[in-house]
């Protein structure tokens, strides 16, 4: 859900003549719940969109300025996610998916640094 719009909604509940305070706490908290999971759900589709095109563009040769020891990290971390293999199965409801955001959000934690060079790289328009 876009942002923008859980803050509409948000604000369309407050602004409701019957709100009572309690209700619009209630409302606040839930609202502030779903930004974060949109905004944490939101960084790691980008990392994980950023390094499927590093290591797309690092493997067909656009892109030079990555270590080879991160593009096994990255290569290895989009394998674990595409991977049924898993140290929780993914058929687990959650936990099964959670391990993987886990793993993924380590290996962009320790990249973080490679992805900035490499964005700027793209937005250099080279």
């Amino acid at each position: 859900m876009d942002i923008d719009k859980i803050i509409n909604s948000y604000q369309s509940k407050v602004n409701a003549a019957d709100a009572a305070p309690e209700k619009v706490a209630q409302e606040k908290d839930k609202t502030l719940d779903k930004i974060k999971n949109a905004s944490a759900l939101s960084g790691l589709f980008d990392n994980i969109r950023t390094a499927y095109d590093m290591v797309s563009d690092s493997v067909t040769g656009k892109y030079k300025g990555v270590a080879k020891s991160t593009l096994a990290l990255l290569a290895g971390g989009l394998a674990y996610l595409a991977l049924p293999l898993d140290l929780v199965p993914d058929f687990i409801p959650v936990a099964g998916w959670v391990d993987d955001a886990a793993v993924l959000a380590w290996i962009f934690k320790r990249c973080a640094d490679e992805f900035q060079k490499y964005k700027d790289f793209k937005s250099s328009g080279v």
